[in-house]
Order: C-alpha cells, then structure tokens, then sequence
C-alpha cells in the first residue's frame, strides 16, 4: 500500500519580467511503507522542487500529496528532509544540533534527548554528543543531519542529494551506512540524486524524469536481493540496471528542448 502518494503534480514558476517557468507537469509518483525510491533525471528537470513542494517550503501549483491516505497541503511535522550540505548550526553541539527540530516545534528536548542518543548510536557516533559540527568530517556531519532528521520519528524521509559533496569514497561509505540505517529505522525513504550507480544500489525503485518540464518517463523495480553489498555494483544485473536507466536519460535528454546537464554515469 502506498505511503506516499504523488498525483498529476505540477509547478509553474513566475518570474520577475512576468513571465512563466515550468518546472513540473503531472508528475505521479507512489511510494510503498518501507519503500527506498529514488529520482533521477538531468539537471533542472524538477527533483529538488518536487522535495521542497513535499516538505512544504513551495507550494504546488496542482495536483495532489497525500500521505497515510490523508492530503498534504503545506508544512507537515510527518517528513524530515536531509539537504546535500548538513546545515549543522556551528555554534551547537551535536546533540543540540540533533534536537534542533523538538526546539523549534515546542516540544520538550529532555523527552527526546534519549532518542537523540540511540540515533547518534546507530550512526556509530557515540562520544561525539559534545562535539562541534567543524570538529567532524564531512561524513560524520551528514550522519548528523541524517539523525537530525529523523528525532520526531517522522514516517518518512525525504534526502535531496545527501552525499553530492562528499569524495567518492566517502559517498560509497554513506550508500552503505545509509542501508544499514533504513534497515534498522524501517523508514520510507525519496532520495534525489545524479548518480545512477548510487540510485540503482539504494533502491526498490528507480523513476527516471524527463527534463524541464519534468514529468515521469520511466519507472525501474530494481529486483536485487538485499542486504546489498558493494559486490553488488559488479554484476552484470546491476550493470543492466544501470544501462537501462542511463539510455532512459539520454533519450530523454535527446528529445527535450530545455534542461541542462545529464544524471552522473559514474
């Protein structure tokens, strides 16, 4: 049963000479309790709009969000949101930063300063509850923002392009902790990113978006057993997967009038 429910959504921009800039066009999207989907797509098709449209800081100009069977209309305490940078305040602890969220909501800090710590736990980040953001390494801040995220226990999760500025390395590290934590927090979970690679391994599902206006041209199921492991990026169905979804975003990309840049092929 889906979680999430995407239907005919579309964005239209105005701009400052009274123009017109759409962004999206009845986009429909379904997303299963449980569910890791991703979305890809060349630059400026819409990824990171539709996120925000999500989480409530734009509004749609139509179709419908629900969640849970019920409509989203604006901002809504039942979606955390990890950003590509981890916007850590600096002046806050780790800690401090991971309540930030119960803070701003008015709920009380010291009810969920347990849950705080059994997250920083999960994220192999105990000890570090005093700490400051310019103390850690660019994946210990994101493991924060990623914590930071899920204190309200929110049912799902939304991530726009959560390791684009790390190092290679780093972001295949984060692909694999990010597994570990979906399987243990059981959460659903949009992802957004340029990597085909990184979208194949994490996902149940890929949706592959046309450029601006962006609407969905093709959704993969990536049937590949889990746990996954890095072996995983060396088989041939994992490359097949990957192909597919690369040809997809080429033709899209062939075709349309607008739009910048194409899905990472790394």
């Amino acid at each position: 049963m889906a979680l999430l429910t995407i239907a005919n959504l579309s964005k239209t921009y105005r701009t400052a000479k009274g123009g017109e800039v759409e962004a999206l066009r009845n986009v429909s999207i379904d997303v299963d309790e449980g569910q890791l989907v991703s979305l890809v797509g060349p630059s400026g098709c819409g990824k990171s709009t539709l996120l925000k449209i999500l989480v409530g800081v734009l509004s749609k100009t139509s179709g419908t969000i629900s969640l849970s069977g019920q409509g989203v209309s604006g901002p809504t305490g039942n979606m955390g949101i990890v950003f590509q940078t981890p916007v850590l305040m600096k002046w806050r602890s780790v800690l401090s930063n991971v309540l930030l969220p119960i803070e701003i909501m008015g709920l009380d800090g010291q009810k969920y300063a347990e849950r705080a710590h059994s997250l920083l736990e999960m994220v192999n980040l105990s000890g570090f509850e005093s700490h400051y953001p310019w103390e850690l390494s660019g994946g210990m801040q994101q493991r924060v923002s990623i914590c930071r995220a899920l204190i309200a226990d929110p049912p799902i999760l939304l991530m726009d392009e959560p390791f684009g500025a790390l190092d290679a390395l780093t972001r295949e590290e984060m692909n694999l902790e990010l597994l570990r934590i979906w399987n243990e927090t059981k959460k659903t979970i949009l992802f957004v990113t340029h990597s085909i690679q990184e979208a194949v391994f994490l996902s149940d599902k890929v949706v592959v978006m046309t450029p601006r206006p962006g609407k969905v041209d093709q959704v993969y199921d990536i049937d590949m057993p889990r746990p996954r492991a890095t072996m995983v990026r060396y088989s041939p169905k994992f490359a097949d997967y990957c192909e597919s979804v690369r040809k997809t975003i080429y033709g899209t990309k062939a075709q349309g009038s607008t739009g910048t840049g194409l899905a990472g092929t790394e």
